[in-house]
């Protein structure tokens, strides 16, 4: 039984069957929408002090996400912020600083220069956040995820990796990425659906890719299930306008939106970048004994925790060319966990928005600069001198 058919017959696939799908049949990759949210209630006998860490998670954003002069004002206003640039700059051997702050977008957008550039603004965001509260991320959050690119800060926030080791390893995957790329027309488009399954727009892309398989080298595949109205597509640019034209003829989809990225990320074309990237995982050997973790991390190929140091190493590599299972660790954190309160890390809101619109009861905290940092420090202290 096919996976899109299997769903709409109602059938619960568990996450281990559900990663062994995407392994053998690429894009259909499907989130299971049928996780139940979290009843608050339930929780309500916890003491105070327990209660609101086990709640929280902090997330961050992933490539797009990047603008001219992101992070600026947490590099003037917090010391523990100038480090992070400091130290990135040094690991890269240039000043990537300067063109976050004052460069150029079109340079800035390449991917080579997105990913680190997201990541750092990204940890620089959270040692602001923990110098301010005078705590480690582990006590304020239970759970880190990031989205793409932002698996790496989630990483590094729980102690599994190094600052200078992820930004080592995103530079490469950047570069290895932007260099898997030929001389074509890419495109990533983030498309709104309408009601209709996810189920049923996977199967609608999936016959569009088997309609032009016998074009050389025309590709198209979900790469990212983003939210429950959210999906991105990712390939050549004729395949991917030909799979968004089926899916608003059909009515499955409203609209979609060109994304700002260099390169068709996480699908077939980008197989060279994971084999590039894997070399210098197994090089680097960059993931920490699971001991040394701090927080638990959430990723995006499996939608659960990762199990292992050795799982770690392996999934990031593979990631490159798999799909974001994000509306899946959404779920995930909420239905299993009880996660209820969401610190969107990084620049940007695109991940805070993608959570507050699909939990709209949720509180999403969206911790772009520097005074909405500040903000949530300071109520965070207040919470903490009530023995919250």
């Amino acid at each position: 039984m096919s996976l899109a058919s299997a769903l709409r017959a109602g059938q619960r696939l568990q996450p281990s069957e559900l990663a062994r799908r995407i392994n053998t049949s690429g894009l259909r990759a499907y989130i299971t929408n049928s996780a139940a949210p979290a009843d608050a209630a339930s929780t309500h006998h916890e003491q105070p002090q327990q209660l609101y860490h086990k709640q929280r998670a902090v997330i961050f954003p992933g490539q797009g996400s990047q603008f001219v002069g992101m992070g600026r004002d947490l590099f003037d206003k917090f010391a523990a912020s100038r480090q992070v640039f400091e130290e990135v700059d040094s690991v890269l051997g240039f000043k990537l600083s300067d063109m976050i702050f004052r460069g150029d977008l079109q340079e800035l957008t390449l991917t080579k220069n997105a990913q680190p550039a997201i990541v750092a603004v990204s940890m620089a965001g959270l040692r602001a956040l923990e110098h301010d509260t005078g705590m480690a991320a582990s006590k304020l959050f239970s759970f880190a995820m990031g989205h793409s690119v932002g698996e790496y800060s989630a990483l590094i926030t729980a102690n599994a990796m190094s600052l200078a080791d992820g930004i080592r390893l995103v530079r490469t995957r950047g570069e290895s990425m932007q260099d898997a790329i030929k001389e074509r027309e890419y495109a990533m488009s983030a498309c709104i659906l309408r009601k209709a399954s996810i189920a049923d727009v996977l199967a609608e892309v999936d016959r569009v890719q088997q309609e032009i398989a016998h074009e050389v080298d025309e590709v198209v595949q979900v790469a990212n299930i983003n939210s429950s109205s959210q999906i991105v597509l990712s390939g050549t640019r004729l395949a991917v306008d030909r799979a968004l034209a089926s899916l608003q003829s059909k009515r499955l989809a409203m609209r979609a939106v060109n994304l700002p990225v260099s390169a068709p990320f996480h699908c077939s074309l980008m197989a060279p970048a994971k084999r590039v990237l894997a070399a210098r995982i197994a090089e680097l050997s960059p993931i920490r004994d699971q001991g040394d973790w701090t927080i638990q991390v959430v990723s995006n190929v499996t939608a659960e925790p990762y199990a292992t140091a050795e799982a770690a190493q392996r999934l990031l590599g593979e990631q490159v060319d798999r799909p974001v299972l994000w509306l899946q660790s959404m779920q995930f954190l909420k239905s299993k966990h009880g996660i209820c309160r969401w610190g969107a890390m990084g620049p940007g809101n695109v991940v805070g928005n993608l959570v507050g619109k699909e939990f709209a009861k949720d509180i999403v905290r969206r911790l772009s600069d520097a005074a909405a940092i500040t903000d949530f420090a300071a109520v965070l202290n207040r919470q903490t001198k009530r023995g919250f």
